[in-house]
């Protein structure tokens, strides 16, 4: 038997829960329900089955950081393999990439492919679910983990259990795939029996997979063959040609193999699984008060009842209200029917059309080194908050449009600009004039916290030529 190699999928978005879930920040870096956020929740059950350096993580360039210290702060072995696209090309993309990676890094590799935002309550169940699968997987099939439907959900897709395969304990042959059914639809097929919420979670050997993945859709597996041949080998992450990577066709794998294949296998669950993609699915499985409010942070309510509330950073207040989210963040409010995803989607898009930051950014935003906040912005100036890691550094850059002004809250700061390097205390403040080269580092021990005042005709965060960096950022 080869090895056994979890890979977590960590490129999705999340709009059905903004404005807690954004493009720069989306859900599975959230922790939004149990204990850590989704991602990290992910890992530990895949620790459960596999060592941490035997688990891949597929994420893209822009959140690779952001992964990376999530995944580090579980375990270091975590950070091994990860593979960063430079753009999101859908699942098909990402399995198969990580299956040419994970065929040349381990033997005979049997891979878990799990998304790593979704949420599950029945660990035990999980592993003995992903055991049969195994199985299955050595037998030369393509397994899928149906799980069990709590309602006729339009959101899923659906799978259809056939017969039971022989020799193989809790596992049975796929009777054929539902897309999204009407709910009518969903509800005819659930009252017939045999068939479950497709998961999006597989096991199979990599290189069964690869195979089966030349056979049925060779356009997808050249095009990830030559992306994955671009990458350069033995560095972490792996980063691929953003050419060669958008050259792969756009596809979920149910799309490319598993919906083509005359090989594939279903395990029924019933793990309490959900993916969390909504705020309605998010109140199902978390916990409720006596009035089955769901409430997190600074929240009073008065004859409230059916209420998801999230206040991040001011007290929210409800009175007299039901089956209500309302999710307070620093620059958005939102207050809408619990079960309304669509609604909260095309205000996503209205947003997006209009050009508005709020739509895909938090005004905080998190970078290797640490975060910044826009406290303050106006015609030609922009003050932020900077905090900074313990032995981090910003790229040596230089801005075209503006000088900027550093004030040290806490900490102690490293300055460079121009030939001129010094150490700065709390209290201490230097200016860096426009076009001047410099960078910005903690040397301490502690957090670095300075006020940031830029000024200027143009103020904007792509004002940044970077000289050099240690994150391998470009301008």
């Amino acid at each position: 038997m080869g090895d056994l190699v979890p890979v977590l999928l960590a490129g999705g978005v999340g709009v059905r829960l903004w404005p807690a879930s954004r493009e720069s920040y989306p859900k599975q870096l959230l922790n939004v329900a149990g204990e850590g956020t989704l991602l990290q929740q992910a890992a530990t059950r895949a620790l459960g089955a596999a060592k941490a350096d035997h688990i891949v993580t597929v994420t893209t360039e822009t959140h690779y950081f952001q992964v990376a210290d999530q995944l580090g702060d579980l375990d270091r072995g975590l950070v091994r393999h990860v593979i960063a696209e430079p753009t999101g090309r859908n699942t098909a993309a990402a399995v198969a990439v990580a299956a040419f990676y994970a065929a040349g890094a381990f033997d005979d590799p049997i891979l878990w492919v799990a998304p790593a935002d979704a949420y599950i309550t029945e660990i035990g169940g999980l592993v003995a679910a992903v055991r049969r699968a195994t199985a299955a997987a050595m037998d030369g099939r393509l397994v899928t983990f149906g799980m069990t439907p709590r309602d006729a959900s339009p959101e899923f897709g659906y799978v259809r259990a056939g017969n039971a395969l022989a020799g193989l304990e809790g596992v049975a042959a796929v009777a054929g795939f539902v897309e999204k059914p009407p709910r009518a639809e969903a509800e005819r097929l659930i009252a017939a029996g045999g068939v479950y919420w497709n998961s999006g979670m597989f096991v199979f050997r990599a290189q069964r997979f690869l195979a089966e993945l030349a056979r049925v859709a060779p356009d997808v597996h050249a095009a990830a063959r030559a992306a994955f041949d671009s990458a350069t080998p033995g560095k972490t992450p792996l980063r691929m040609s953003r050419e060669a990577y958008a050259a792969i066709p756009s596809l979920p794998v149910d799309k490319a193999v598993m919906e083509r294949s005359d090989s594939l296998a279903v395990v029924p669950v019933d793990l309490g699984w959900s993916d969390v993609g909504n705020w309605q699915r998010l109140w199902e499985v978390s916990a409720k008060d006596s009035e089955a409010n769901v409430a997190q942070g600074d929240v009073i309510l008065e004859r409230a009842s059916g209420n998801l509330v999230r206040a991040e950073g001011r007290l929210v207040a409800l009175a007299g209200v039901r089956d209500l989210v309302v999710v307070e963040t620093a620059d958005a409010v939102l207050v809408a029917d619990r079960g309304d995803s669509d609604g909260i989607k095309a205000i996503v898009e209205r947003l997006k059309a209009a050009g508005r930051p709020e739509a895909t950014a938090h005004l905080t935003e998190r970078r290797p080194w640490g975060t910044f906040a826009v406290l303050l912005e106006g015609a030609r100036y922009k003050i932020k908050e900077i905090t900074m890691k313990p032995g981090a550094r910003l790229s040596l850059q230089m801005h075209h449009h503006r000088s900027e002004h550093w004030v040290v809250i806490e900490g102690t700061a490293k300055v460079t600009c121009g030939e001129e390097v010094r150490l700065m205390g709390e209290n201490e403040s230097t200016f860096i004039p426009l076009g001047a080269h410099h960078r910005l580092e903690n040397p301490g021990k502690v957090t670095l916290r300075i006020i940031e005042v830029q000024s200027g005709s143009y103020v904007g965060e792509d004002d940044i030529v970077r000289l050099e960096d240690t994150y391998g950022r470009t301008a």
